[in-house]
């Protein structure tokens, strides 16, 4: 058995994800950075994707520093990685500008995204599902 499995939650250097329902809820806090996210993060992000039903992501966007060209390269692996694992949708809560950037810079292959500022709105969509 993963040691997934067994805990509800995870984090590590600026991050926490947690998986509940078919939704898995990433926070990305102030002060992470892209070094964490790749060896820290990312590898537990492919795990959960692989051993979990995840029909929805939602990553909460604390970050201040704005993204750089390999941090939407990042993103947008993320979000192909999801796509490919059959992740239907992605909310994205990050103050306007950084949801802006993300969702017209990166590739979400077959994601549908919403983005916004808040996060109960996210998590509304994010429970409303298609029939």
């Amino acid at each position: 058995m993963s040691e997934f499995r067994s805990k509800r939650a995870r984090s590590g250097s600026g991050w926490t994800v947690e998986v509940e329902e078919g939704v898995m809820t990433w926070v990305f806090r102030p002060g992470m950075d892209l070094e964490a996210f790749e060896t820290e993060a990312y590898p537990v992000y492919e795990d959960l994707l692989a051993e979990r039903d995840v029909e929805t992501l939602v990553t909460v966007v604390e970050l201040e520093e704005p993204f750089t060209r390999e941090a939407f390269e990042v993103w947008e692996r993320a979000a192909l990685k999801a796509s490919d694992a059959g992740v239907d949708r992605w909310a994205l809560v990050a103050d306007g500008a950084k949801a802006l950037s993300l969702r017209g810079r990166i590739d979400v292959g077959d994601l549908d995204v919403c983005t916004t500022e808040e996060r109960t709105e996210a998590f509304a969509w994010a429970e409303t599902r298609e029939e």
